[in-house]
């Protein structure tokens, strides 16, 4: 005899009950990883391109988009997003340190650089922007330890 399937309600339910109970599981998963997933994506970059190409053109990657309205985005953004940003906050401030650490001497280096440029004419502020522009176009992330 076939076994009734929960309403929609009902699942959503003891999902939520189980995921939330399953958080030490969850962590000594995370624990347990000796690769890190990024180097595992980096491997298969050619499977992604081709899959996400593959979804493009099925019109897949589109309806996914498409099934979050302005609305549904916005309420998860505000209600989801928003009360998580001081915490992201927190834990990011060390690599936002790292990075202003390697980007704010580059920018400096670009703007010593085009305080040395005439800045009399319309050519000549296009010039410093350009100039600028083309700098901070070969900024290149080190590598963090």
């Amino acid at each position: 005899m076939a076994k009734k399937l929960p309403t929609a309600d009902a699942f959503a339910e003891k999902w939520n009950r189980r995921i939330k109970a399953s958080t030490p599981d969850i962590r000594a998963g995370l624990e347990g990883v000796e690769e890190a997933p990024t180097l595992a994506a980096v491997a298969k970059k050619d499977k992604f391109k081709t899959r996400l190409m593959e979804a493009i053109d099925n019109g897949k990657w589109e309806a996914g988009l498409r099934r979050v309205s302005l609305e549904e985005w916005r309420s998860a953004a505000i209600n989801k997003g928003v009360p998580r940003i001081a915490a992201g906050a927190d834990e990011a401030q060390g690599k936002v340190q790292e990075f202003a650490a390697e980007i704010l001497p580059h920018i400096a280096s670009g703007q010593a650089a085009v305080n040395k440029l005439p800045d009399f004419t319309i050519e000549d502020s296009i010039n410093r922007v350009g100039t600028f522009m083309r700098h901070m176009s070969n900024f290149k992330r080190g590598r963090r330890a």
